[in-house]
Protein backbone atom coordinates (compact mmCIF):
# COMPACT_ATOMS: atom_id res chain seq x y z
CA UNK A 1 0.00 0.00 0.00
CA UNK A 2 1.17 3.10 -0.92
CA UNK A 3 0.24 6.45 1.67
CA UNK A 4 0.24 9.94 -0.36
CA UNK A 5 -0.39 13.06 1.47
CA UNK A 6 -2.73 15.47 -0.58
CA UNK A 7 -3.32 19.19 -0.97
CA UNK A 8 -6.13 21.06 -2.44
CA UNK A 9 -6.11 21.42 -5.45
CA UNK A 10 -5.18 17.65 -6.36
CA UNK A 11 -3.25 18.50 -9.78
CA UNK A 12 -1.41 15.03 -10.02
CA UNK A 13 -2.85 12.09 -10.75
CA UNK A 14 -1.93 9.15 -8.33
CA UNK A 15 -2.26 6.04 -10.66
CA UNK A 16 -1.97 5.28 -14.22
CA UNK A 17 -5.41 4.39 -14.38
CA UNK A 18 -8.68 5.88 -13.08
CA UNK A 19 -9.52 4.45 -9.65
CA UNK A 20 -12.32 3.35 -7.12
CA UNK A 21 -12.33 5.86 -4.70
CA UNK A 22 -13.72 5.48 -1.29
CA UNK A 23 -14.39 8.48 1.08
CA UNK A 24 -14.75 9.05 4.96
CA UNK A 25 -12.84 10.20 8.23
CA UNK A 26 -12.47 6.22 8.94
CA UNK A 27 -11.72 6.89 12.22
CA UNK A 28 -11.06 3.65 14.43
CA UNK A 29 -11.88 1.60 10.83
CA UNK A 30 -14.84 -0.23 12.79
CA UNK A 31 -17.05 -2.62 11.33
CA UNK A 32 -19.24 0.14 9.48
CA UNK A 33 -15.91 1.37 8.03
CA UNK A 34 -14.46 -2.05 6.55
CA UNK A 35 -17.81 -3.08 5.36
CA UNK A 36 -17.89 0.27 3.17
CA UNK A 37 -13.94 -0.56 2.07
CA UNK A 38 -15.16 -3.92 1.39
CA UNK A 39 -17.57 -2.56 -0.85
CA UNK A 40 -14.99 -0.68 -2.98
CA UNK A 41 -12.57 -3.39 -3.17
CA UNK A 42 -15.13 -5.77 -4.47
CA UNK A 43 -15.91 -2.95 -6.82
CA UNK A 44 -12.10 -2.26 -7.77
CA UNK A 45 -11.95 -6.29 -8.52
CA UNK A 46 -14.36 -6.46 -10.52
CA UNK A 47 -13.18 -3.36 -12.72
CA UNK A 48 -9.70 -4.47 -12.42
CA UNK A 49 -8.88 -0.95 -10.90
CA UNK A 50 -6.97 0.33 -7.74
CA UNK A 51 -8.70 0.74 -4.57
CA UNK A 52 -8.11 4.12 -2.95
CA UNK A 53 -9.21 4.99 0.33
CA UNK A 54 -9.36 9.33 1.06
CA UNK A 55 -9.40 10.66 4.48
CA UNK A 56 -7.88 14.03 6.17
CA UNK A 57 -4.91 14.64 8.65
CA UNK A 58 -7.67 16.13 11.36
CA UNK A 59 -10.92 15.64 11.92
CA UNK A 60 -12.78 18.56 10.12
CA UNK A 61 -14.48 19.49 13.34
CA UNK A 62 -11.25 20.86 14.89
CA UNK A 63 -11.45 23.60 12.31
CA UNK A 64 -15.65 24.36 12.03
CA UNK A 65 -15.85 24.05 14.90
CA UNK A 66 -12.06 25.08 16.47
CA UNK A 67 -12.35 21.79 18.66
CA UNK A 68 -8.64 21.36 19.57
CA UNK A 69 -9.74 18.73 22.22
CA UNK A 70 -10.80 16.44 19.97
CA UNK A 71 -9.93 12.64 21.19
CA UNK A 72 -8.86 10.36 18.33
CA UNK A 73 -9.42 5.94 18.39
CA UNK A 74 -6.49 6.26 15.86
CA UNK A 75 -3.57 8.16 14.78
CA UNK A 76 -2.81 9.18 11.25
CA UNK A 77 -0.39 5.69 11.39
CA UNK A 78 -2.66 3.36 12.94
CA UNK A 79 -5.30 4.01 10.59
CA UNK A 80 -2.72 3.51 7.66
CA UNK A 81 -1.92 0.18 9.12
CA UNK A 82 -5.14 -0.76 9.43
CA UNK A 83 -6.03 0.06 5.82
CA UNK A 84 -2.91 -2.02 4.52
CA UNK A 85 -4.31 -4.90 6.13
CA UNK A 86 -7.70 -4.32 4.63
CA UNK A 87 -6.13 -4.21 1.10
CA UNK A 88 -6.14 -0.62 0.33
CA UNK A 89 -3.55 -0.02 -3.08
CA UNK A 90 -3.75 3.95 -2.10
CA UNK A 91 -4.30 5.71 1.43
CA UNK A 92 -4.69 9.12 0.10
CA UNK A 93 -4.77 11.58 3.74
CA UNK A 94 -5.65 15.15 2.49
CA UNK A 95 -4.45 18.33 4.73
CA UNK A 96 -7.86 19.62 6.07
CA UNK A 97 -7.34 23.45 6.30
CA UNK A 98 -9.43 26.85 6.87
CA UNK A 99 -9.10 26.97 3.14
CA UNK A 100 -10.05 23.52 2.64
CA UNK A 101 -12.86 24.19 4.66
CA UNK A 102 -14.82 26.70 2.58
CA UNK A 103 -14.21 25.24 -0.98
CA UNK A 104 -17.85 24.17 -2.75
CA UNK A 105 -19.26 21.08 -2.95
CA UNK A 106 -18.61 21.63 -7.31
CA UNK A 107 -15.17 22.59 -6.14
CA UNK A 108 -14.45 18.90 -3.86
CA UNK A 109 -15.76 17.03 -6.44
CA UNK A 110 -13.86 19.25 -9.54
CA UNK A 111 -10.66 19.54 -8.15
CA UNK A 112 -10.32 16.21 -6.08
CA UNK A 113 -12.53 13.15 -7.16
CA UNK A 114 -12.73 14.57 -11.00
CA UNK A 115 -8.83 15.24 -10.51
CA UNK A 116 -8.08 12.40 -9.01
CA UNK A 117 -9.27 10.59 -11.92
CA UNK A 118 -12.19 8.44 -10.03
CA UNK A 119 -14.18 6.04 -12.10
CA UNK A 120 -16.32 4.76 -9.38
CA UNK A 121 -16.90 6.74 -5.84
CA UNK A 122 -18.34 4.91 -2.63
CA UNK A 123 -19.25 6.53 0.54
CA UNK A 124 -22.10 6.52 3.80
CA UNK A 125 -25.38 7.75 3.19
CA UNK A 126 -24.35 10.15 5.85
CA UNK A 127 -20.76 11.76 3.60
CA UNK A 128 -20.61 15.30 3.24
CA UNK A 129 -18.07 17.54 1.62
CA UNK A 130 -18.84 21.01 2.29
CA UNK A 131 -22.69 22.12 4.14
CA UNK A 132 -24.42 19.42 4.96
CA UNK A 133 -27.57 20.92 3.38
CA UNK A 134 -25.99 21.28 -0.09
CA UNK A 135 -22.61 18.90 -0.56
CA UNK A 136 -24.52 15.80 0.85
CA UNK A 137 -24.72 11.97 -1.36
CA UNK A 138 -28.06 12.70 -1.87
CA UNK A 139 -26.59 15.71 -4.24
CA UNK A 140 -23.57 14.19 -5.58
CA UNK A 141 -24.58 13.23 -9.00
CA UNK A 142 -25.72 16.75 -9.51
CA UNK A 143 -21.62 17.88 -8.73
CA UNK A 144 -20.64 14.54 -10.57
CA UNK A 145 -22.48 15.19 -13.93
CA UNK A 146 -21.97 11.83 -14.72
CA UNK A 147 -18.40 11.73 -14.39
CA UNK A 148 -17.90 8.98 -12.44
CA UNK A 149 -20.31 6.39 -10.63
CA UNK A 150 -21.73 6.72 -7.05
CA UNK A 151 -22.16 3.98 -5.00
CA UNK A 152 -23.87 4.85 -1.23
CA UNK A 153 -23.67 2.49 1.61
CA UNK A 154 -26.41 2.44 3.86
CA UNK A 155 -26.10 2.93 7.96
CA UNK A 156 -24.56 -0.26 9.57
CA UNK A 157 -25.62 -1.22 13.01
CA UNK A 158 -24.96 -3.48 15.79
CA UNK A 159 -27.56 -4.42 18.66
CA UNK A 160 -30.04 -1.99 16.62
CA UNK A 161 -27.41 1.05 17.03
CA UNK A 162 -25.71 3.08 14.11
CA UNK A 163 -22.07 1.92 14.30
CA UNK A 164 -20.21 4.98 14.37
CA UNK A 165 -16.62 6.56 15.91
CA UNK A 166 -18.78 8.74 18.51
CA UNK A 167 -20.37 5.86 20.04
CA UNK A 168 -17.00 4.13 20.13
CA UNK A 169 -15.23 7.05 21.68
CA UNK A 170 -17.82 6.90 24.63
CA UNK A 171 -17.37 3.41 24.89
CA UNK A 172 -14.06 4.33 25.68
CA UNK A 173 -14.27 6.62 27.82
CA UNK A 174 -16.80 4.89 29.73
CA UNK A 175 -14.08 1.76 29.87
CA UNK A 176 -16.47 -0.49 28.03
CA UNK A 177 -13.68 -2.12 26.15
CA UNK A 178 -15.87 -4.88 25.50
CA UNK A 179 -18.42 -2.82 23.70
CA UNK A 180 -15.43 -0.96 22.01
CA UNK A 181 -14.27 -4.26 20.95
CA UNK A 182 -18.09 -5.02 19.29
CA UNK A 183 -18.12 -1.70 17.12
CA UNK A 184 -14.53 -1.82 16.13
CA UNK A 185 -14.02 -5.63 15.28
CA UNK A 186 -10.65 -5.44 16.86
CA UNK A 187 -9.69 -4.13 20.54
CA UNK A 188 -8.64 -0.48 21.18
CA UNK A 189 -5.07 0.03 20.80
CA UNK A 190 -3.19 3.04 22.12
CA UNK A 191 0.51 3.04 20.87
CA UNK A 192 3.42 5.11 21.74
CA UNK A 193 6.92 4.61 23.31
CA UNK A 194 8.27 3.67 27.02
CA UNK A 195 9.11 6.86 28.63
CA UNK A 196 10.97 6.89 32.43
CA UNK A 197 8.67 6.64 35.40
CA UNK A 198 8.90 7.32 38.86
CA UNK A 199 9.94 3.51 39.27
CA UNK A 200 7.22 2.91 42.11
CA UNK A 201 5.60 0.00 40.36
CA UNK A 202 9.59 -2.04 40.84
CA UNK A 203 9.99 -0.34 43.73
CA UNK A 204 6.57 -2.66 44.85
CA UNK A 205 7.57 -5.36 42.71
CA UNK A 206 5.33 -4.67 39.74
CA UNK A 207 7.70 -2.96 37.19
CA UNK A 208 5.73 -0.67 34.90
CA UNK A 209 5.91 0.41 30.85
CA UNK A 210 5.10 3.85 30.62
CA UNK A 211 3.12 4.72 27.97
CA UNK A 212 3.77 8.17 25.89
CA UNK A 213 0.94 8.66 23.84
CA UNK A 214 -0.47 11.10 21.32
CA UNK A 215 -2.11 13.57 23.51
CA UNK A 216 -4.81 13.37 21.32
CA UNK A 217 -5.94 9.70 21.27
CA UNK A 218 -9.41 8.20 23.53
CA UNK A 219 -8.33 7.82 27.21
CA UNK A 220 -10.02 4.84 28.62
CA UNK A 221 -11.30 5.95 31.93
CA UNK A 222 -9.74 5.84 35.25
CA UNK A 223 -8.97 2.29 36.83
CA UNK A 224 -7.42 -1.18 36.23
CA UNK A 225 -7.68 -3.29 33.03
CA UNK A 226 -7.13 -6.53 31.70
CA UNK A 227 -4.51 -5.78 28.63
CA UNK A 228 -1.92 -6.64 26.34
CA UNK A 229 1.16 -5.03 25.35
CA UNK A 230 3.65 -5.31 22.53
CA UNK A 231 7.03 -4.80 23.18
CA UNK A 232 10.20 -5.97 21.20
CA UNK A 233 7.80 -7.06 18.48
CA UNK A 234 5.83 -9.71 20.39
CA UNK A 235 2.43 -9.50 22.86
CA UNK A 236 2.59 -10.06 26.50
CA UNK A 237 -0.22 -11.18 28.70
CA UNK A 238 -0.10 -7.53 31.10
CA UNK A 239 -2.71 -5.16 33.68
CA UNK A 240 -2.58 -1.53 32.72
CA UNK A 241 -3.55 1.23 35.12
CA UNK A 242 -5.08 4.29 33.76
CA UNK A 243 -5.02 6.96 36.38
CA UNK A 244 -3.17 10.15 38.58
CA UNK A 245 -1.44 7.55 41.18
CA UNK A 246 -3.26 8.99 44.61
CA UNK A 247 -1.53 7.03 46.65
CA UNK A 248 1.85 7.68 45.54
CA UNK A 249 0.87 11.45 45.72
CA UNK A 250 2.40 12.48 42.51
CA UNK A 251 1.70 15.58 40.36
CA UNK A 252 -2.26 15.98 38.58
CA UNK A 253 -1.60 13.97 35.36
CA UNK A 254 -3.10 10.78 33.56
CA UNK A 255 -0.52 8.09 33.91
CA UNK A 256 -1.07 4.81 31.86
CA UNK A 257 1.10 2.10 32.99
CA UNK A 258 1.45 -1.35 32.04
CA UNK A 259 2.91 -4.49 33.99
CA UNK A 260 3.70 -6.65 31.55
CA UNK A 261 3.64 -9.87 32.96
CA UNK A 262 6.73 -12.91 32.61
CA UNK A 263 9.02 -9.97 31.29
CA UNK A 264 11.80 -8.46 32.71
CA UNK A 265 14.01 -6.46 30.22
CA UNK A 266 14.69 -2.41 29.91
CA UNK A 267 12.90 -1.77 27.20
CA UNK A 268 13.03 2.62 27.76
CA UNK A 269 12.44 4.44 24.58
CA UNK A 270 11.06 1.56 22.63
CA UNK A 271 8.03 1.31 20.75
CA UNK A 272 4.65 -0.39 22.93
CA UNK A 273 0.94 -0.85 21.56
CA UNK A 274 -1.53 -1.59 24.35
CA UNK A 275 -4.34 -3.56 23.32
CA UNK A 276 -7.54 -2.82 25.53
CA UNK A 277 -10.03 -5.78 26.97
CA UNK A 278 -11.65 -5.32 29.84
CA UNK A 279 -12.13 -2.49 33.01
CA UNK A 280 -11.74 -4.67 35.86
CA UNK A 281 -11.47 -1.81 38.85
CA UNK A 282 -11.48 1.71 39.51
CA UNK A 283 -8.65 3.70 41.04
CA UNK A 284 -8.70 3.40 44.84
CA UNK A 285 -6.32 5.35 47.57
CA UNK A 286 -4.96 2.91 49.46
CA UNK A 287 -3.51 3.56 53.54
CA UNK A 288 -0.12 2.38 52.80
CA UNK A 289 2.11 1.12 49.79
CA UNK A 290 1.73 -2.49 51.73
CA UNK A 291 -2.26 -2.74 50.83
CA UNK A 292 -1.83 -1.18 47.41
CA UNK A 293 0.94 -3.85 46.87
CA UNK A 294 -1.98 -6.55 48.37
CA UNK A 295 -4.20 -5.11 45.48
CA UNK A 296 -1.73 -5.46 42.69
CA UNK A 297 -1.07 -9.51 43.83
CA UNK A 298 -4.81 -9.54 43.30
CA UNK A 299 -5.52 -7.65 40.46
CA UNK A 300 -2.58 -9.65 38.73
CA UNK A 301 -4.53 -13.17 40.25
CA UNK A 302 -7.52 -11.91 38.30
CA UNK A 303 -6.49 -10.67 35.04
CA UNK A 304 -4.35 -14.19 34.75
CA UNK A 305 -7.24 -16.21 34.94
CA UNK A 306 -9.61 -13.87 32.85
CA UNK A 307 -7.33 -14.29 29.82
CA UNK A 308 -7.08 -18.11 30.77
CA UNK A 309 -10.45 -18.38 29.68
CA UNK A 310 -10.50 -15.84 27.23
CA UNK A 311 -8.51 -16.77 23.93
CA UNK A 312 -7.14 -13.65 22.07
CA UNK A 313 -9.57 -12.58 19.58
Amino acid sequence: MKVVNLTYPVEDKIAKSKIVLALGFFDGVHLGHQHLINVAKNIAEEKHLPLAVMTFDRHPVEVYADDHAFQYIDTVDEKAEKMAKLGVDYFLVMKFTKQFSQISGQDFVDHVLVALNAETVVAGFDYTYGPKDVANMDNLPVFAKKRFEIVKVPKQTFDGKKIGSTEIRKAINEGKMELAYDLLGHHYVMSGIIGHGKRNGHKLGFPTANLVWQNKKAIPKIGVYATRTKVNGQWYESMTSVGYNVTIGQEKRIYIESNIFDFDEDVYGKPMEIKWYKYTRGEIKFDSLAALKEQLKKDQTGIKAYFANHLDK
